[in-house]
């Protein structure tokens, strides 16, 4: 039996999205492989753990959770600004997993999977440690990282690539070093990045990546710009900006969170209706407020 290996990160905040993420994942994955999860925090509470653990259990009848709780003092004076240590956690794939494992997939925990993972085993890795898809909102290499590192030697056919969704060439990230050399970088310049983990890897890699098609990172982006992929094409959505569990919630796609939440069974019952009905209720609301709010400035003529 086939064996996919899964990695996520996540503090005890966000236990609930991952837990989501990953049951979304379970859900729509073939029942004829085994998929082992690792989850990767620095402490989730006794009742957040058990939560996760009895969802995801109930998701597919092949699957292992596997839980490593880190300290993040191992990644002490690198600066993440507002994201949360525990994105670096993926740097420590090299030690997480044996040399027998070929691939991983990391996921980010803001995300709805709505396709077979079972695909990505089949494709041919080649030299590539990394294979992803390029950022939604700007993939101009130059823009993130050339511009701040002109010492970086890359082609100007480079492009920027989102770390959202990346699977992971296990023997090639092994033997370019990936982890080391990303978390130097990041020890050196953590200051002059905006997205650190991302930014870092993407410096490394200098463009010697493998492109996945868009649907395995469906980004939902800000108004008025185009999608990568179109939304009846079943892939991966990933919420980049603002989070479909907050009520300041309003760009596209917040229903197909709605229902992953929901078929989660993370709240049971009634319980999970109603919290579900409270936030689209505030997501409306804000909508509503922000659409009238503008039609008053427009016949101000503001």
């Amino acid at each position: 039996m086939t064996t996919l290996h899964v990695m996520m990160c996540a503090n005890d905040g966000y236990a609930m999205p991952l837990t989501v993420a990953a049951h979304s994942l379970l859900h729509h994955a073939d029942r004829g492989v085994r998929i082992e999860l690792h989850v990767v925090t620095d402490g989730f509470s006794p009742d957040n753990t058990a939560r996760a653990e009895r969802c995801l259990r109930a998701a597919h009848p092949q699957v292992e959770i596997v839980w490593h709780r880190k300290d993040p003092r191992a990644f002490e004076g690198i600066r993440v600004g507002r994201y949360s240590v525990a994105a670096l956690f993926r740097l420590l794939l090299p030690e997480l997993f044996p040399t027998d494992i070929d691939r991983v997939l990391y996921l980010d925990c803001d995300i709805v999977v709505e396709r077979d993972i079972s695909e990505l085993w089949r494709l041919d890795l080649g030299d590539k440690a990394v294979w992803a898809v390029q950022n939604g909102t700007d993939d101009d290499l130059q823009n993130y990282v050339l511009s701040k590192f002109p010492e970086i030697q890359a082609g100007p056919e480079a492009r920027y690539f989102n770390s959202g969704v990346i699977l992971v060439n296990m023997a090639e990230w092994r033997r370019q070093r990936v982890s080391e050399r990303t978390r130097d970088f990041l020890q050196q310049h953590s200051d002059r990045l905006i997205f650190p983990d991302q930014d870092a890897l993407n410096a490394v890699l200098a463009g010697h990546w493998g492109s996945l098609h868009p649907h395995w990172n469906k980004q939902i982006l800000r108004a008025h710009q185009p999608e990568q992929a179109a939304f009846d094409d079943p892939g991966i959505l990933h919420y980049t900006s603002r989070k479909p569990w907050t009520p300041e919630y309003m760009q596209r796609a917040k229903w197909v969170w709605h229902r992953a939440y929901l078929r989660s069974g993370w709240d049971r019952g009634t319980a999970g209706y109603v919290a579900m009905a409270r936030l689209y209720g505030g997501q409306l609301w804000r909508h509503n407020s922000r659409r009238a709010g503008g039609r008053v400035r427009r016949l101000l003529g503001r």
